[in-house]
């Protein structure tokens, strides 16, 4: 590198900003003949005059100029890295991306960085949806630092990479089938599987093993899946829809709150269509990291008070 280190710049920009070369050596608790040499080696290595001496002082030559500007936003950044790096450490500051399954970046996530927020003002928080096999992607494309809901898609994908990951268990969470409250199902004291089958499916796009799970659920009672009739990302559209439509969709259970502001309902059925085994999966490399660990320890106590 011709430059050679951030140090030279430093000294060079404490040159012109000081505009004598004894000022200048204080501010960087340096002797004169010290400052003057690094300022000579940085000359010497760009091959160009950077400062013009005089009697009264020095001044920066049409290269010294052109290379101040730069050197100043080089040493503007170097300092809002040490202080990035300073809040990252002691956890006060920082950025994490989170994946999330519905349950957690729709009921419990939120409150967990609402009280992280809180105790962290200065750390910054990005929340994608994710579920199943989508982890997996995600950490593969670096999208995510830390994902937290289903687990059992994720634990092959990291098996062979367990010396990379930590997976660790925290709940399980039934799901159930769920239409419009005045759907035909619900007039039934128990609805059958064949039952539900010959209605119309509303499929969330992200959550693919959900898909493949509610497959499984109905082959394995020997039944045709019912037809997938709409694909949505939004969980508000998958309501909606079911409000004017004979369609029906399988959430977790707990998500009967949010759905029951939209007049929809979980279907009482013969059983649940499976219960879901919920985790926090992260790097290796993240341990140490405070806001990470903080966070970990937030998820731990959420999932505690959570009801199974």
């Amino acid at each position: 590198m011709k430059i050679g280190s951030i140090r030279m710049l430093r000294h060079f920009v404490a040159a012109c900003q000081n505009e004598t070369i004894h000022k200048a050596a204080k501010t960087q608790f340096l002797s004169q003949s010290a400052l003057t040499k690094s300022i000579r080696q940085l000359e010497s290595n760009l091959g160009v005059q950077l400062l013009l001496r005089t009697s009264k002082g020095v001044t920066p030559t049409i290269f010294g100029k052109a290379l101040y500007d730069r050197a100043r936003r080089v040493e503007v950044e170097c300092d809002l890295i040490e202080k990035e790096l300073a809040e990252m450490a002691s956890g006060h500051g920082g950025q994490l991306r989170i994946g999330a399954g519905s349950v957690w970046s729709s009921m419990m996530l939120p409150r967990v960085l609402a009280r992280l927020y809180t105790e962290r003002p200065g750390a910054e928080f990005t929340v994608l949806r994710s579920s199943g096999g989508r982890f997996a992607e995600q950490f593969e494309n670096d999208e995510i630092d830390i994902g937290v809901g289903a687990f059992d898609a994720f634990i092959d994908y990291a098996e062979p990479n367990s010396a990379d990951f930590v997976c660790e268990p925290l709940c399980e969470i039934s799901t159930s089938f769920f239409a419009h409250k005045d759907h035909p199902l619900h007039q039934k004291a128990e609805a059958l599987p064949e039952e539900a089958s010959t209605y119309p499916y509303a499929a969330f796009r992200l959550d693919r093993e959900l898909r493949n799970r509610v497959g499984r659920y109905f082959a394995s009672r020997g039944l045709t899946q019912p037809h997938t009739a709409l694909v949505s990302d939004s969980i508000s559209g998958v309501m909606e829809i079911l409000k004017v439509s004979p369609m029906i969709t399988c959430l977790p259970t707990p998500l009967g709150d949010i759905a029951n502001a939209f007049d929809v309902k979980a279907i009482c059925m013969q059983d649940s269509p499976w219960i879901i085994k919920t985790g926090i999966m992260h790097r290796k490399a993240g341990l140490g990291y405070q806001l990470l660990e903080d966070l970990v320890e937030e998820l731990r106590t959420e999932s505690a008070a959570f009801p199974q």
